[in-house]
């Protein structure tokens, strides 16, 4: 159960590239332009990154004072906090540079300080933080123990993958160390000290079973859940991909307590889960295509894998609104063979769309076509100035590029990016009734 806000990491990003000066578009060189775009957006596993790294590949454990170690975006101080690693955790170092570790924890690649790993050679992945173990005891206390479908243990699968960030480890918990376990039980006064209950209720509340059998207390005998008759909804679910949205949902809702724009990650995860569980078993076959398609992700950008794998590497983040030449297409349908930049990998095909006029729609700052104008939008404009100077095609449609020359100079700059940013802030994270005219003084 979670806290009544969510921080917008997207806010947080405008208002950090709000504090640069406008620079001309002449005068940002291409390595300039990588070094400011890593400040502001999370580009796990850049393809730049490799070069001067050095390779690892042992466990290390995570040796602090008391704190966790945080996991952050790019190897720096300033970059954004996917997670927190508590103390004792067993991590993969898979390279290293400069006092920086670039780690997979569970399913999550990223960097932390050097200084506060050991390396153990003997460790192994214990069912504490092997993801992959963990979500196969999930699975199988809601299937077996809650009698739930697959579909309906998938849907909560889904739901504790995002809590997680995909690593189903019990000692999880996020950097305000608010959240806590596979649920991010949240403990303040509002939720009713859930991670107090959680402690009071087993001794094992720290560990994959003891949160589980919690979890089903309270689907049991929680006045408040009985109220809202979650468990008799989630036994009721069928057993198809549609039942696994659906319950996917019905969780988020009446157990998580989510904001609604996490409920589209969500179902994705939903998805996957099923198909891993509830599908089909034969080799995957795939089917050679040439297309051009669009991310047209509800939020964020649409991860590249290593392989066709939700638990495997992730080698960029592509943003919303980019195009990527399709290659070829599982005889599933569910992942597609990308590349995007020079770099070849592995997306789900759900977020993958047909280039479309709308597209953007005569909106000046949209480039997404989602009839906003957002932090995505300047991530587009960035990574098309990018390739501008570096003498590529930027990539963009006429009426992308038309929507991103918000400041009317014929073309596509740091400063539109900037402007975007701007507007962004001041029209939807501070509610300012304002437009671009204003902004742009004319």
């Amino acid at each position: 159960m979670k806290r009544n806000t969510k921080r917008a990491v997207s806010a947080a990003a405008a208002i950090a590239l709000l504090s640069l000066h406008l620079i001309p578009a002449g005068e940002l060189s291409a390595a300039a332009y990588q070094r400011a775009a890593g400040r502001f957006y999370t580009a796990d596993g850049n393809t730049s990154a490799d070069e001067g790294w050095n390779n690892d590949g042992r466990h290390y454990k995570v040796t602090t004072q008391t704190d966790p170690l945080n996991l952050r975006a790019e190897p720096s101080q300033a970059a954004t906090i996917i997670t927190a690693m508590p103390k004792g955790t067993i991590i993969t170092v898979l390279q290293t540079r400069d006092g920086w570790a670039k780690v997979q924890y569970g399913s999550v690649i990223g960097y932390c300080a050097m200084e506060w790993l050991t390396v153990a050679p003997d460790a192994v992945l214990t069912p504490e933080n092997n993801a992959k173990e963990n979500e196969k005891t999930i699975y199988r206390y809601l299937t077996q123990t809650l009698g739930l479908t697959s579909a309906a243990a998938c849907g909560i699968l889904g739901n504790m993958h995002v809590e997680t960030g995909g690593s189903f480890d019990p000692t999880a918990h996020d950097p305000d160390n608010i959240g806590y376990g596979i649920c991010q039980w949240n403990n303040t006064a509002d939720a009713g000290y859930r991670v107090d209950q959680l402690r009071a209720f087993t001794s094992e509340w720290n560990t994959v079973q003891g949160q589980l059998e919690f979890l089903r207390h309270d689907l049991l005998h929680n006045d408040y859940l009985l109220s809202l008759h979650l468990y008799d909804e989630l036994k009721a679910f069928g057993n198809t991909e549609e039942d696994a949205v659906a319950a996917s949902d019905c969780f988020a809702r009446k157990y998580e307590g989510c904001a609604s724009y996490t409920f589209e990650m969500r179902r994705e995860k939903a998805r996957f889960y099923y198909g891993e569980h509830a599908g089909s078993t034969t080799a995957v076959q795939w089917n050679n295509t040439a297309q051009t398609r669009v991310v047209a992700t509800e939020s964020g950008g649409l991860n590249m894998r290593a392989s066709a794998s939700i638990f495997d590497s992730i080698l960029l983040v592509i943003p919303k609104g980019a195009e990527v030449s399709v290659k070829s297409i599982s005889n599933d349908g569910r992942w597609a063979n990308v590349e995007y930049r020079g770099v070849n990998g592995y997306c789900v095909t759900e977020y993958l769309k047909e280039p479309s006029a709308a597209a953007s729609a005569g909106i000046k700052g949209d480039l997404t076509g989602n009839k906003t104008v957002g932090a995505d939008d300047a991530q587009l404009v960035l990574n098309a100035y990018a390739d501008r100077i570096a003498g590529k095609s930027m990539g963009l449609t006429d009426a992308q590029i038309k929507a991103a020359d918000v400041n009317g100079d014929g073309q596509v700059s740091v400063e539109d990016a900037q402007l975007i940013l701007q507007y962004y802030t001041a029209k939807y994270v501070s509610a300012m009734d304002i437009t671009w005219e204003q902004l742009l003084r004319k």
